[in-house]
């Protein structure tokens, strides 16, 4: 079943959220710019840049999916139950990164479980919204009718087949660095476009 009243509260209220969990992410770093005369920048960049690395690449990450998340439901004059639970999933997965994001910053950068978990965060995030993408191709009636085509589903399952190869190379030594796997998206969505 499809709804269109609403929807707009359902964007707004998922454009909310991810502004709260992108406020989230700078709370811990407020604590480092306590005044401390003897203190330079330098200073508390040498100290605290694993803390301020895990931030950058946080809120790069809650970007990048909030751009995700609007190139899908820019296009959309409505919805269905399953795409509210969808964006839920996707809503859930944004506001909990803070707390891996933070778990990364006091273990110095590579932890056994925390970048695990940092990674299987995003990968929920990246496989919802593989997922909505999913749902809107089969529901062309909730797509406004002016929307260009996008190519969503075929981006999303390379986005969700690379994240998910991070997941498991996340487990091993190159830790955050698996992320890097996701640069690959861009290449091959093209090189599949041309097959």
């Amino acid at each position: 079943m499809e709804y269109e009243r609403g929807f707009d509260r359902l964007v707004n209220f998922s454009d909310a959220v991810v502004a709260i969990a992108a406020t989230l992410l700078i709370l811990p770093l407020v604590e480092l710019a306590e005044p401390d005369e003897s203190a330079q920048f330098v200073d508390i960049l040498r100290d605290h840049g694993v803390e301020l690395f895990a931030f950058v690449l946080s809120f790069l990450v809650i970007f990048s999916q909030w751009l995700s998340h609007h190139r899908v439901f820019r296009a959309l004059v409505g919805y269905t139950k399953g795409l509210m639970w969808v964006n839920f999933v996707w809503l859930l997965s944004i506001v909990f990164l803070p707390f891996p994001t933070k778990l990364i910053a006091e273990k110095s950068g590579y932890d056994a479980s925390a970048v695990p978990l940092y990674v299987a965060t995003i990968a929920v995030s990246v496989v919802s919204m593989f997922a909505a993408d999913v749902i809107v191709s089969r529901h062309p009636n909730i797509v406004a009718d002016d929307a260009p085509r996008h190519g969503g589903v075929r981006n999303g399952a390379i986005t969700s087949v690379l994240i998910l190869a991070a997941l498991g190379l996340a487990f091993t030594p190159l830790g955050l660095w698996s992320l890097l796997l996701l640069f690959l998206t861009a290449p091959i969505n093209r090189l599949l476009g041309r097959v």
